[in-house]
């Protein structure tokens, strides 16, 4: 299975806060915070779940991943995703974004008669333009999104290899390196 190492995480959620909260670290809510500087010597257990400082932040998704809920500056729900792939007998961790803002369970807009429908399509706008810059910079800075992983696919080249490292059989995808 792939191993999330504590750089991946704090590269990714130091560049989702950075676009999320263009007012600075100051702005990102104090129970999130800590995510922006995540200590890449310590162990990365404490950012997932169960951990006390993942309370009500990260969720465990199957057996294959892990969702940040780090939210932006308008809207608390925007949330990190990484999910294990594997492809040709490599494994790698897959980043994205969620905007988690669908209006309906059948993701419909909202009817245009609707007295939030305006507000709702502007969210979404905006949540749309966040997630692209976000998974732009995480595609600049050497992390694999799911955009990435389908041009690869195209190309039919193989996945990056992260050096190996122990994962933890209660989690899955964390380690301490």
């Amino acid at each position: 299975m792939a191993t999330l190492s504590r750089r991946q995480l704090a590269r990714a959620c130091q560049i989702f806060l950075d676009l999320a909260y263009p007012g600075g670290p100051e702005t990102i809510p104090p129970r999130k915070r800590p995510y922006y500087n995540i200590d890449v010597n310590g162990r990365i257990d404490d950012y997932l779940t169960p951990a006390p400082l993942a309370k009500g932040i990260c969720e465990k998704i199957g057996t294959a991943g892990y969702s940040f809920r780090l939210g932006s500056s308008w809207y608390p729900h925007l949330k990190l995703r990484v999910q294990h792939v594997k492809r040709n007998g490599i494994d790698a961790c897959v980043f994205s974004v969620d905007t988690h803002d669908a209006f309906w369970p059948e993701n419909a807009p909202p009817p245009a008669d609707h007295p939030d429908a305006a507000h709702w399509r502007a969210l979404q706008m905006a949540n749309s333009e966040l997630k692209r810059k976000i998974e732009t910079a995480w595609e600049q800075a050497g992390l694999l999104t799911h955009a990435g992983l389908l041009r690869q696919e195209l190309a039919g080249t193989s996945l990056p290899q992260d050096p190996p490292s122990p994962v933890p059989a209660e989690r899955g995808l964390g380690d301490n390196t």
